[in-house]
């Protein structure tokens, strides 16, 4: 990503330069261990871990050619309700139902 238009303050990139990182970091101190590995990462084994990285550079493939970062709008107001069991309308569910 370094070489990318991707700005370095893209939220997206930085989440997948903070993992991609962690995981490297893990895997290089612990290279004769992947149990170890598995257990510090917490994300499946190591196996997983590298269909996960496979995964992850065709999203980055897809955002990179869709300049995707340019069509966030970061002014967006974010409603957060911090105790979602007090109102379960929005989800269908009888709130009788719930208590029991």
């Amino acid at each position: 990503m370094a070489q990318s238009d991707m700005p370095e303050t893209a939220q997206y990139r930085i989440n997948v330069e903070a993992i991609a990182r962690y995981r490297i970091k893990v895997c290089e101190e612990n290279f004769d261990d992947p149990e170890k590995v598995e257990e510090l990462v917490e994300c499946g084994q190591v196996e997983e871990l590298v269909i996960q990285a496979a995964n992850e550079m065709e999203v980055l493939d897809m955002y990179l050619e869709s300049r995707l970062w340019e069509k966030i709008n970061p002014n967006v107001e974010i409603e957060y309700d911090p105790d979602p069991m007090e109102d379960n309308s929005h989800l269908g569910v009888d709130e009788e139902e719930v208590k029991r």
